[in-house]
């Protein structure tokens, strides 16, 4: 019987050792993907100018920015995270000064946008590039394509350096959009945008943003004449200690996958493994020397 439980337990532990070896190479590239049921708000403020579109006057003051990720679960699959992304942009008074609706689909493994699931911008279908509204997991000190939904294009963010943002460590990254013109309204405006965020590196959480953004009417002479909007805001105190919480969740489910797992699983197997060995030895030495040596017993009375 104790042959039995001791083979059993190292049975046992050899597939704990296993079962800590896929938890940390194999699991994780599978298991650590973007949420499909993703909901977030931030609002990012600053001083802004306007075009008015009751007065047709410029308009200087207060802007806000509120952004709004939520998840389509029912688009979205095991690879596939389909998100729809509003921004408002709001007077320091409520007023709207415009609104875009981004609907994008991301790879939940790399954060790329995939080709799927009806996206578009503004609902004029739109070929997505790059990554968006969150990096890929274990962001890395180089260059990303990352969308800009204004151009309905992609450009370089270029890391630059590594700022501690809500006690987590980010990477910095900036992007320039370079002037260009757009046809917004059947109207050519002159636009160009300056874009920085803080990443944190393990998640892609985006912790902090700015945007620098210029869009203008310009004559015949390429002058600027009439400014549609133009704004620097960055997320509020509150939008970024949410984002921070929101990146410390993925840390903490990431470090349970990668770290805690495998080490439990492998703590176990070498008890396991210890445990069976000792009920095979203890199994051994309780055999008689004859059985120990697969000698035939020695009959004991015989006369003959």
């Amino acid at each position: 019987m104790r042959r039995v439980a001791g083979l059993a337990l190292v049975l046992l532990g050899a597939f704990l050792f296993g079962t800590a070896a896929m938890a940390r190479f194999y699991l994780p590239d599978r298991l650590v993907v973007t949420p499909i049921d993703q909901y977030a708000q931030t609002t990012a403020v600053g001083q802004g100018r306007w075009l008015d579109g009751k007065t047709f006057s410029e308009q200087t003051g207060d802007l806000a920015a509120r952004r709004t990720v939520k998840g389509d679960v029912p688009a979205s699959s095991g690879d596939v995270a389909v998100w729809d992304v509003s921004v408002v942009l709001e007077t320091g008074t409520g007023s709207m000064v415009r609104t875009s609706v981004d609907r994008v689909a991301t790879d939940r493994r790399t954060g790329e946008a995939v080709e799927c699931c009806g996206e578009a911008v503004d609902g004029e279908p739109v070929r997505h590039s790059g990554v968006s509204y969150k990096f890929p997991f274990g962001t890395e000190k180089r260059e990303y394509a990352f969308w800009d939904v204004n151009s309905r294009r992609s450009y370089p963010a270029r890391y630059v350096t590594e700022e501690q943002v809500q006690d987590l460590t980010t990477y910095k990254f900036i992007q320039q959009v370079p002037g260009q013109q757009l046809i917004r309204n059947n109207t050519p405006v002159w636009y160009e945008a300056t874009r920085t965020v803080w990443v944190e590196p393990r998640t892609g959480v985006i912790v902090k943003g700015n945007e620098q953004n210029r869009t203008t009417l310009r004559d015949a002479s390429g002058q600027d004449r009439t400014t549609i909007v133009r704004f620097d805001l960055t997320f509020d105190e509150q939008s970024q200690r949410s984002q921070a919480d929101l990146a410390r969740d993925a840390i903490s489910r990431i470090r349970l996958l990668t770290f805690w797992l495998p080490l439990l699983a492998l703590f176990l197997g070498v008890l396991f493994v210890l445990a069976g060995l000792m009920l095979l030895r203890a199994d051994t030495s309780r055999q008689p020397a004859h059985a120990r040596r697969n000698e035939p017993p020695v009959p004991v009375g015989d006369s003959s």
